[in-house]
């Protein structure tokens, strides 16, 4: 009897001081909850854990929730079902108020958070190491489709709402180990990734690149734009920051701030919460949208930290929401959105690196291993936080089944191909960029371009053009092949034959790959003096590092000089003559170097990160006089060196130094033409003289300076409408040596050419894309003494 009666007093002393657990969700989403503050009756508050779970004793009857974003809620225990607890979401409208007496309380937490940023920034001090498992899911937000199915039945509208019920439209997983050793050693591999209805590796990073990684550095990107920090130096002149809550857990205090842009302040601000941590004053919590931001799509993303080994605050979990824009498939429906929800969960944090250690770092930042798309499922349960749920395996095989059946890798891959300017057509490609051309020159160029796929021959490409235009009348033509050794690598052969016209004088660098908002495409549109060149040519490319590249090359042309020009020699009896053709054969050697610029090689695709240090491009091409019937010696040397340097709060500071010299007695065609592209009411190009006519200077030895400030885009309140004023200036220097050998006339920078200019962009938007006006004055030496004809208005074109 008293041992019974000694188990019954056991189990009830458990009853009574045992500990539950309960898990804090949102009503809406189901999604957990994480850092809201508890207040159990009579006891201290404290903070629900990174996954919305905290822990009371059997003898707390209720307790008080509060959180930022949601209602407060007075829970009584016993009537959670499961252990459950939902929270209602609020809207809250903080207005800016004015302190009068004394300081505002949150300067005071946000100044000492800002003070030991670079001692809490991950990306500082420690060498770590580190696994992360991320999720990934794109679904179809239901509000709208269950009203419209409740008020009307709609037929279609329930088959939607029925195929909703059972997966998702997108899912995706991924899993990688990362390795960073300050300053900037840096390698994420992704072990493993799945796809619903993909295998193609390009979409393994996704849920990596919605955010930054930590939230510490002076810019932070969301969904690829980059949004100056609250906590960045400066941050309380930029933003207004409130003091909402502070709740202590132990010997720390958490504080809760609330901040967004002040009021006439006009930079790319955000809004949200900041949780404040008196331990080291580090970011425990972050909550951050985009703030007013005309974009169609809406993202929020949430950041939160763990004091990881007892060392320092790092990244536990980074969490991205985002709204794209409505979604049109029947008229009944006044709004529905596709909505994306993704969590990247850090583990296995270590901090015990050697941090001289070199071995195995690149600039390749980001890879994909070979096996990474074939992981079996049982190591994807290892790596998983949390079981997939029945829905989620489901999206796996109903979306991999629609995909099969309607090809949608093959249309990725052929998405894929048009971005390198390619129609694809099974076998063979069509060249989108030989389709129409213009220059002053040719006028219009009509033509087109046709080359094989992979699908016919995956390491060889075979392909060929036709071209003809309405002012020189003329049919051009081509065939080329590349030959891929080694595609990671970057490791192929070009060859390539043609028969066309080049530009006069113009830089003969190695052809970028296709892109709409390449300077490239703009300036050639500018070219007045172009020459019949016929061409053979090989050129051995390999990338020596991931941001350097070599070209090796030789070639042999026949050029004829067009529009009347001849050039004129001395024989050897010491007199004059002219030509009007010439054999050329030369050898060349390209270098590119995108300093500090990282890198993502995601299979055979290589994505650049970009670098905010120079890109550098230099190239010496050296005759080689008696090879064949080749006539000249002479070696050409060309330099094209471009930054892009942001400026916090002001914008970005862009500046291009180019320059070339040709060493040795030749034609025009081999010499150096100013780069001008002035004409009135045509495009401002980026890095070209907008003053400087085409054609109008020539020179053995030329250099320019082109520098643009583009500050921060004005906010209004229109959609159509996001000014941005840049400012343009330029210097040039040139000298030609033996004018007389030419029969044009032409002038020389040898007085030095100046021009500065005044752009407003994007005065109208649309989409990515807006048109502004530009307004450029030519000064100095060359400038004409009618102050009106060195004006020049010029239409600007800007991509967002």
């Amino acid at each position: 009897m008293k041992q019974l009666l000694f188990f019954i007093f056991f189990f009830s002393l458990l009853n009574l001081f045992g500990q539950k657990n309960y898990f804090l969700k949102d009503s809406f989403t189901q999604e957990s909850i994480p850092f809201a503050k508890v207040k159990p009756a009579g006891a201290t508050p404290f903070l629900a854990d990174i996954d919305g779970v905290f822990s009371v004793g059997n003898d707390i009857l209720n307790v008080e929730i509060k959180t930022s974003g949601y209602r407060d809620t007075l829970v009584y225990l016993a009537n959670c079902a499961n252990n459950i607890i939902f929270l209602q979401p609020t809207i809250q409208n903080v207005k800016e108020v004015m302190v009068t007496a004394g300081e505002n309380p949150a300067h005071r937490i946000i100044d000492k958070a800002i003070a030991n940023r670079k001692l809490n920034n991950p990306m500082e001090n420690d060498a770590f190491q580190y696994e992360s498992y991320s999720k990934f899911i794109f679904d179809i937000n239901r509000e709208e489709i269950d009203r419209v199915v409740a008020q009307k039945g709609d037929t279609t509208l329930s088959k939607i709402q029925e195929f909703l019920d059972q997966q998702y439209l997108f899912m995706l997983e991924s899993a990688s180990t990362r390795t960073f050793i300050p300053p900037a050693r840096d390698k994420e591999e992704i072990t493993a990734y799945k796809v619903s209805g993909f295998s193609d590796p390009m979409l393994s990073t996704f849920a990596n690149e919605m955010q930054s990684f930590s939230f510490y550095e002076n810019q932070v990107q969301l969904l690829g734009k980059n949004y100056i920090n609250p906590i960045a130096f400066g941050g309380t002149n930029r933003y207004l920051f409130i003091l909402q809550d502070t709740t202590v857990v132990g010997k720390d205090t958490t504080f809760t701030l609330f901040y967004r842009p002040r009021k006439g302040k006009n930079f790319e601000g955000m809004t949200g919460q900041l949780y404040i941590n008196t331990n080291g004053y580090a970011i425990e919590k972050v909550i951050a949208s985009p703030y007013s931001d005309t974009l169609t799509n809406k993202v929020k993303i949430v950041q939160e930290y763990a004091f990881s080994n007892g060392k320092k605050w790092f990244p536990s979990k980074l969490s991205t929401e985002i709204i794209m824009s409505s979604l049109n498939f029947s008229p009944q429906l006044k709004q529905t959105f596709l909505e994306g929800k993704g969590s990247t969960y850090i583990k296995n944090v270590s901090f015990d690196l050697d941090p001289e250690s070199k071995k195995g770092f690149d600039n390749v930042s980001v890879t994909t291993s070979d096996e990474a798309g074939e992981v079996k499922d049982e190591i994807w349960d290892s790596l998983r936080i949390y079981s997939i749920t029945e829905k989620e395996s489901r999206t796996y095989k109903v979306i991999d089944s629609i995909s099969k059946a309607n090809h949608l890798d093959r249309r990725l891959a052929a998405l894929k191909i048009l971005t390198e300017g390619k129609i694809p057509l099974g076998y063979f490609n069509i060249d989108i960029s030989r389709l129409i051309n213009f220059n002053l020159y040719e006028g219009y160029r009509f033509g087109g371009g046709l080359e094989t796929s992979k699908k016919l021959m995956k390491p060889v490409v075979i392909g060929g053009y036709v071209a003809w235009a309405n002012r020189d009348k003329v049919w051009k033509y081509g065939a080329y092949s590349t030959i891929h050794l080694y595609r990671k690598k970057g490791i192929k052969l070009d060859l390539r034959y043609q028969d066309d016209v080049m530009e006069r004088g113009g830089v003969g660098f190695q052809k970028d790959l296709f892109s709409l908002t390449g300077t490239a495409m703009y300036r050639n549109l500018f070219m007045k003096y172009m020459d019949h060149q016929r061409l053979a040519e090989a050129v051995f490319s390999a990338n020596i590092k991931s941001n350097i590249k070599v070209n090796v090359g030789g070639n042999f042309q026949r050029i004829w000089f067009n529009s009347g020009y001849q050039f004129k020699q001395l024989d050897d009896n010491n007199q004059s003559f002219s030509i009007s053709q010439t054999d050329v054969a030369e050898a060349s050697l390209e270098f590119i170097w995108n300093i500090r610029e990282r890198v993502m090689q995601l299979g055979d695709q290589r994505i650049s990160k970009g670098t905010v240090y120079p890109k550098i491009r230099f190239k010496v091409a050296k005759s080689l006089p008696g090879f064949y019937s080749a006539q000249f010696d002479y070696t050409r040397l060309n330099i094209d060196i471009q930054q892009d340097i942001p400026i916090l709060a002001l914008g970005k500071f862009a500046w291009c130094l180019s320059g070339g010299q040709t060493i040795g007695d030749v034609p025009l065609f081999l010499q150096q033409v100013g780069n001008g592209t002035g004409r009135q009411w045509n495009l401002s190009v980026k890095n070209t003289f907008e003053t400087m006519a085409p054609g109008e200077f020539y020179h053995t030895r030329q250099a320019g300076l082109f520098t643009r400030m583009e500050f921060t885009k004005f906010k209004t309140n229109a959609k159509w409408n996001e000014p941005q004023i840049v400012l343009h200036h330029a210097i040039g220097y040139g000298e030609m040596n033996l004018k007389s050998s030419h029969n044009l006339t032409f002038q020389s920078m040898d007085k030095g050419f100046f021009e500065g200019g005044l752009i407003l962009n994007n005065v109208i938007v649309s989409g990515f894309s807006g048109i502004g006006i530009g307004a450029f004055y030519r000064y100095g030496s060359y400038s004409s003494t009618d102050a009106i004809k060195n004006l020049y208005l010029k239409l600007s074109v800007s991509f967002n």
